[in-house]
């Protein structure tokens, strides 16, 4: 399906995207129409991501990923790429349903920073992550994510692209 429309904008409210997309996609139910793609987030630099989205919007992208834990038996997530790390930032915030009677999952805020350790600088790249509650009685645990971010600035591809040449990869 063409979304490329003059007017069309993918935009669900939170409540629609744990209850309807999320949970969904976690029972392993397929949808009417593909709007949002599966991606492991840390395979990508936050720059590179837009390009894996479903729908390429110019502002902003929704993925579904796979909970990857740091360690096997850790409750750590990963959240490294080869040029930078996403940081949580802020306090978790509960989600409520639509009718405003239940807490259906919770959403994290995430700025991505490039490099590491204290010579880390932060980006305007922020993800929201969005987990549901009710995660634990599906088989496949997955988050939806939404990037936000500017793909004008040129300066985090440049310098992500001289990082990977000088590192060879």
């Amino acid at each position: 399906m063409d979304y490329n429309y003059l007017g069309y904008r993918f935009r669900p409210t939170e409540d629609e995207i744990i209850s309807y997309f999320l949970e969904n996609k976690m029972r392993g139910n397929t949808f009417p129409v593909h709007a949002i793609n599966t991606v492991n987030i840390c395979a990508f630099e936050p720059w590179q991501l837009p390009e894996q989205a479903a729908i390429r919007d110019d502002e902003e992208w929704y993925f579904f990923s796979e909970h990857n834990k740091k360690h096997a038996n850790s409750a750590r997530t990963e959240r490294t790429t080869r040029a930078g790390h996403w940081r949580v930032t802020g306090k978790d915030r509960q989600i409520w349903d639509k009718h405003g009677k239940e807490v259906i999952g919770v959403k994290k805020n995430l700025v991505f920073y490039k490099g590491r350790g204290s010579s880390a600088v932060k980006t305007s790249w922020v993800i929201h992550e969005y987990h549901s509650n009710n995660a634990s009685a599906h088989q496949k645990p997955y988050v939806l994510s939404y990037l936000r971010g500017n793909l004008n600035e040129k300066d985090y591809t440049r310098a992500a692209s001289s990082d990977h040449a000088a590192s060879g990869s």
